[in-house]
């Protein structure tokens, strides 16, 4: 079985993986300090896990938003999951993203052996996680996240947020109504949203494409781009991002040129 391990503490993978070691039938194909990295090192034709021990409180998304992700994923194209922690809190939580097992640190040799075994018996029933079935998989645009809202989270379509901004560190999510937190940067979400409907128009901002309603001058060779869902709603345009507009919104030309769309 092929495994992989995803915390951001060191020590904590290293044990992990040497205890994974000493298991029959188990190969230790990576690891990762971040959900960001494992996704990304799981993602397409990279190297494939079958099975991924992933810690729950890290920095970033987190590993519970993680398998959230992979939960848009068809059965058998998507790794199975074993949550590791030091808290029993998440575990009801866990187990709602279809979790195989939930281990506490410190995770003991055989309470870590009966995790393999229930992920072994899943993966007989659904059939051996392969390239054939997973190449492209986790390279779908990202259909829905996860959003902090008064200290809970929830899950929203991704068609319902307006722009993401960065604000001191933090990505906030704005929808026609709302303006939530979210546990990503705009880094990881340039690369995951669809580059057809969401656009990087500020170091700071990424906007749907189709809420944009005009684009007005906003002086020094910028400009503002003006919502249509969002009342007195609008986002910044970098200079340098115009001409990558135009190619994306054609009427946009227009503005560019002095004209009104």
């Amino acid at each position: 079985m092929r495994v992989y391990v995803v915390d951001d503490e060191l020590p904590a993978r290293e044990e992990l993986a040497w205890l994974l070691r000493q298991c029959t039938d188990v190969e230790v194909v990576g690891q990762a300090a971040s959900a960001e990295a494992a996704f990304e090192a799981l993602d397409g034709e990279h190297r494939l896990a079958e099975l991924v021990f992933l810690d729950v409180d890290m920095p970033g998304i987190g590993g519970m938003r993680l398998a959230e992700l992979w939960q848009d994923l068809p059965a058998g194209r998507r790794p199975l999951v074993v949550f590791v922690t030091a808290y029993e809190a998440h575990a009801v939580e866990a187990f709602g993203v279809d979790a195989v097992d939930y281990l506490l640190k410190p995770v003991r040799l055989a309470r870590l052996q009966a995790a393999l075994e229930k992920a072994r018996l899943r993966l007989e029933a659904n059939g051996p996680l392969t390239a054939a079935t997973f190449v492209g998989a986790t390279t779908r645009p990202l259909a829905r996240i996860s959003v902090e809202d008064r200290g809970v989270y929830r899950v929203i379509a991704i068609e319902d947020i307006l722009f993401f901004e960065a604000v001191e560190g933090i990505v906030l999510a704005q929808t026609a109504s709302e303006r939530l937190i979210t546990d990503f940067s705009l880094k990881f979400l340039e690369h995951n949203l669809d580059a057809q409907r969401f656009f990087r128009s500020h170091r700071s901002f990424i906007v749907q494409l189709d809420a944009i309603e005009s684009i007005a001058p906003w002086g020094a060779g910028t400009y503002r781009l003006i919502l249509s869902r969002g009342r007195d709603l609008g986002v910044p345009l970098a200079r340098s991002r115009a001409g990558d507009l135009k190619s994306l919104i054609p009427w946009s030309a227009n503005v560019f040129d002095g004209e009104s769309p």
